[in-house]
């Protein structure tokens, strides 16, 4: 239904008059406001992370789970990192998932930039990249397959959204010997985490 607006006008001997303006009701909408993210509500950056995936391949924990959070100051808008490491038996086998999220304010240029710019850049055998769609305003995936005895599997995939740049490694060992690690499955890991830590962060 159109909207009626009445305005009121003063002309110049001091006589007002009222005009009704009628607006139309195919206005478009106001732009949908993009996405805030806080890290306010966050005390460990791994509370964020699920590293459960990892077990697949390698049960054990490798040490305590590190992880940093930098709160918002006069020297950026703050950040979070998670690292959680798991092994195998046979001390080949590890698994790993690193995690980090990047805030901005203003017009300060996001961290997505330059980890697109530094990964998509290699593009040696074995290394492949490419965008993503689905999650956050802009995407891309980066993996790299490297190693004789041992098959490194190294996963990336970031995302910006709103005032957010979020980031998942996930690095893989496997030796020869053991079944190896399915990219598709990797990829299906790494947006799971994506989204659990956009979730996690999300204000509105």
């Amino acid at each position: 239904m159109a909207g009626v607006v009445a305005l009121v006008i003063v002309l110049g001997a001091g006589v007002a008059i009222g005009v009704v303006v009628r607006q139309s009701s195919g206005q478009p909408p106001k732009p949908t406001a993009a996405p805030v993210y806080s890290m306010n509500a966050v005390s460990n950056a791994c509370d964020l992370v699920d590293p459960a995936p990892l077990t697949k391949w390698s049960p054990t924990p490798a040490g305590p789970r590190q992880h940093r959070e930098v709160r918002p100051g006069v020297n950026g808008a703050g950040s979070l990192s998670c690292q959680i490491g798991y092994s195998s038996g046979d001390a080949l086998g590890t698994a790993e998932i690193l995690v980090d999220a990047d805030f901005t304010t203003g017009d300060a240029p996001p961290s997505y930039d330059n980890w697109k710019r530094g990964d998509t850049a290699k593009t040696d055998a074995g290394m492949e990249s490419g965008p993503i769609t689905g999650i956050g305003t802009q995407g891309y995936w980066h993996s790299e397959v490297f190693g004789n005895l041992v098959t490194n599997t190294r996963y990336v995939l970031a995302v910006l959204d709103g005032n957010v740049s979020v980031r998942v490694r996930l690095n893989v060992s496997r030796s020869k010997d053991s079944s190896q690690v399915d990219s598709a499955e990797l990829q299906s890991i790494a947006e799971a985490e994506i989204r659990k830590t956009l979730n996690g962060l999300k204000q509105n």
